[in-house]
């Protein structure tokens, strides 16, 4: 699957696709209510925004650009770093 055919999918077959395909690379905790997390799948990046409150994915957003990096940069080098 690419991104443009995953993009147009209701969010639900996002969300089993996601747990199914995709390798979380890096999360973070926002105002102790959110996890996001980047997914990778199949070549592409996706962001997922979880609610800790209702217990489900409520937006899996496509990482198109360096801006969404930015929160990831220090988890994803220490990862890297740690792996090696």
């Amino acid at each position: 699957m690419d991104i443009r055919t995953f993009n147009r999918l209701p969010l639900d077959e996002k969300t089993n696709y996601m747990w199914d395909h995709g390798d979380c690379l890096a999360q973070r905790l926002v105002e102790d209510r959110y996890i996001l997390c980047i997914f990778e799948m199949n070549g592409f990046f996706v962001e997922a925004i979880y609610s800790k409150q209702n217990n489900r994915v409520n937006a899996i957003l496509p990482v198109t650009g360096m801006d969404a990096w930015n929160a990831y940069v220090d988890r994803v080098v220490r990862f890297v770093l740690e792996d090696n």
